[in-house]
Parts: C-alpha cells; sequence; structure tokens
C-alpha cells in the first residue's frame, strides 16, 4: 500500500470514529532503514491493535509502534528520536549508528493534516503513460499502482482501453496514436511506456514521444525491431542517434523476464530506479 492509500485508509477510519495514530519520520542522521517520507498509522478496531504501512521495519518500527498506541491511549501527539545504537551505548538496540525523530500525530484532533499530506503527496506525484492496452500494460498497471504511480492507458481500441479491464489506472483514453499527442500534456516528470501492438504504432508513438520532454521513455521489443524503427526516424525524420539515446530500448531492466508478470515488474524496476535518481534518493548508488 502506498502512502497516499494509506492516508485514504486514515481518512476513511477517522470518519468512522475510529481512534488512529500517524507515525511520521521527521528527520534522519546516519544509517536509517527509511527516510523522511516514510509513515504508517495504528489504530483500534474490535479490540484488535492493527497498523498499516511501513517506516523501515525491524526494532526501529517495533518500538514506534509500541510507543504509538500508548500516544493513542492517551489521544496525544508528540515527537521522539531513536538512536539506532546497542543499548549499552543508550541505543534501542540496533547497529545501524543512525538517529531518527519521528512525530506521532492523533488523527482525530488533526484531521486536516491527512488531507495537507494528500496535497503534498500529488504535488510530487508523475504520471506514466501506457501506449498500448495488451496483456503486459493489464499486468504492468496493476504493478505501478501499487508502487505511487498514476498510470493513464491509451489506445485506439474500447475493447481493450476500458475501466473494466483496467480498474486501477488513474485514466483511460481510447484515441489513435496520431492524434493522441494533442489530447495530452507530458512534463519534465512524466513517463512515457511505448508497448502498442504493432510497429507501425510504435513508430508513431516514438516519434511523438521524442518531442517531449518527458522524464522517461521506454519501448518494449527486440533489438532488430527497435533498430529497425530507429533507421526509420533518422530516415525520415532527420532524428539523430543523440535523440534517440533518450529511450530506454529494450525496455525495463535486465532480469531474464519471459512473461507478462516478470517483463511489468522488470519495467516497474526501472521506473522506480529513474525516480529515485530523479528525487536524489540516499540509497541511489551513481
Amino acid at each position: 500500500m502506498n502512502n497516499k492509500q494509506i492516508l485514504d485508509k486514515a481518512l476513511e477510519l477517522v470518519n468512522l470514529n475510529i481512534e488512529t495514530e500517524l507515525i511520521k519520520i521527521l528527520k534522519t542522521s546516519g544509517s536509517v532503514p527509511r527516510t523522511f517520507d516514510a509513515f504508517m498509522i495504528v489504530y483500534k478496531e474490535d479490540n484488535k491493535q492493527k497498523n498499516i504501512g511501513t517506516i523501515g521495519g525491524g526494532l526501529l518500527e517495533f518500538e514506534a509502534i509500541k510507543d504509538a498506541y500508548n500516544f493513542l491511549n492517551n489521544k496525544e501527539t508528540s515527537n521522539k528520536e531513536y538512536n539506532l545504537t546497542p543499548q549499552d551505548a543508550g541505543g534501542i538496540g540496533m547497529v545501524c549508528g543512525g538517529s531518527a525523530e519521528i512525530s506521532f500525530i492523533y488523527l482525530n484532533d488533526n484531521k486536516d493534516i491527512i488531507n495537507d499530506l494528500k496535497k503534498e503527496i500529488e504535488s510530487k506525484e508523475s504520471n506514466v503513460y501506457i501506449f498500448g492496452a495488451g496483456h503486459v500494460s493489464y499486468d504492468l498497471v496493476e504493478v505501478l499502482y501499487k508502487i505511487g504511480f498514476n498510470c493513464i492507458v491509451i489506445d485506439d481500441r474500447d475493447e481493450f482501453a476500458n475501466k473494466d479491464r483496467f480498474p486501477n489506472a488513474s485514466k483511460i483514453i481510447t484515441e489513435d496514436y496520431d492524434n493522441v499527442f494533442n489530447k495530452i500534456s507530458i512534463t519534465d516528470k512524466d513517463y512515457i511506456i511505448i508497448v502498442t501492438r504493432g510497429h507501425s504504432h510504435d513508430y508513431v508513438v516514438e516519434k511523438n514521444a521524442l518531442k517531449t520532454n518527458a522524464l522517461y521513455i521506454g519501448m518494449i521489443g527486440s533489438k532488430k525491431k527497435i533498430k529497425t524503427l530507429h533507421d526509420k526516424l533518422k530516415a525520415e525524420e532527420n532524428y539523430t542517434d543523440y535523440m534517440m539515446s533518450r529511450v530506454h530500448a529494450p525496455i525495463g531492466i535486465a532480469i531474464g523476464a519471459e512473461n507478462t508478470e516478470e517483463i511489468a515488474i522488470s519495467i516497474a524496476a526501472e521506473l522506480i530506479l529513474v525516480r529515485a535518481t530523479a528525487e536524489n534518493r540516499r540509497k541511489v548508488k551513481n
């Protein structure tokens, strides 16, 4: 469950008058499992303690959850710092050597923070424009939805591009590939994935994709197919090798993927890496 979905659940719980506590990392130093983008919620339902989300697992999360229920019982909002060092050094029994300051927020008295956090997430969100609504797209949307990408599925066939087939797509567009670029606005935060059903459609989409400033462009296909399309773009559109070097093709990280589920995971992994690099995440090694 991604952060936006956790917040939707938190709002649902609060609206049902179920007492809920938010656990959010405020700041960190040194080696820690997760950074300030991580949060989770704890609540009590049917006399059972429940939680959703993660701030990295392990002993830090265990201690934070334990403290969160204490704050929840007292309807409290508070901050607490955790030293991720051995107990004999005054820490909580970890060897990471870092520290984390965590905020605990009693959401039933602070409902507005849920919407504020959602707005903050939405301001950073990017769209994944998936051209083609075939088998790979079907599996890819499910994977990307779970890791916080907004998927916009585009195809020229109503029987493939529809909400029944893609319930977790944020938007579905049924349009000719030649015309659809006039109806969408792709920014430098967005991703383009080309998985259409034929070379001619791939050609049209790639030709127009390269006119955008998309953060990422990826195209499925064999090296032979990709070379054929690129040679055609050079001959007919005067595109250069430098321009076409923007395209990740064959798409995805090479993990030996064969079936559509594995291919979807390889593509998702590449998008995670691109997103993490764009966000300058500390765990990305240059």
